[in-house]
């Protein structure tokens, strides 16, 4: 078997392999192992949000849209689809990576290094078929254990939740309180401060 077709059997492998056991990677992301130390101010919520981003794009938006097109327009030669593949995953795919998707972005290179061996846009529809059909599962993984629910803690407002906050911006109860009753809060806290 070439090595064309023997990658091309790997990935269809791996994808039934993580049909619906969940892929060791996704299993580390969910509780937020990073062995790379990805994420900022001892937090890994924005790795969740980047690693969902690009891999969306990789495995069902962008890429497929582009790469699937092009393999199947005259206009693109064959060596021209294989740059966009290459030029629109490339740097992608290390970043993530670096959050955790190794075997992700090894399939990626591995595609690339392959290229030399594939002589006809049916061998690389092949190829890219099998890539994104594993690179799709994996996103289904990734949307599937992403923290959907912590977008409660943003509701959409309504018209009459717009109207309302402009009204009680304008409202000057607090500082008529002040006024009238004085500063007795900020009195009574200096002076708590300097008999401690």
């Amino acid at each position: 078997m070439n090595d064309v077709l023997a990658l091309q059997k790997e990935l269809q492998d791996e994808t039934d392999r993580i049909w619906l056991d969940e892929p060791e990677e996704i299993k580390a992301m969910r509780l937020g192992v990073f062995t790379s130390d990805a994420g900022s101010y001892g937090q890994f919520f924005s790795n969740l949000v980047f690693v969902n981003g690009d891999m969306r794009a990789l495995s069902t938006w962008i890429t497929p849209a582009i790469i699937v097109r092009a393999v199947s327009d005259d206009r693109f030669s064959l060596e021209q689809c294989k740059d966009l593949f290459a030029w629109t995953n490339l740097v992608n795919v290390d970043f993530l990576a670096y959050c955790g998707f190794v075997k992700f972005g090894t399939f990626v290179h591995r595609i690339v290094e392959v290229f030399d061996q594939i002589t006809t846009k049916d061998e690389l529809s092949d190829l890219l078929a099998a890539w994104y059909a594993y690179a799709n599962r994996v996103y289904l993984w990734v949307h599937h254990t992403f923290p959907w629910g912590l977008g409660t803690a943003y509701p959409k407002l309504t018209g009459a939740d717009l109207s309302f906050i402009g009204e009680a911006r304008q409202s000057t109860a607090v500082h008529d309180y002040f006024d009238k009753y004085g500063n007795g809060l900020v009195t009574f806290a200096e002076t708590s401060e300097a008999a401690g």
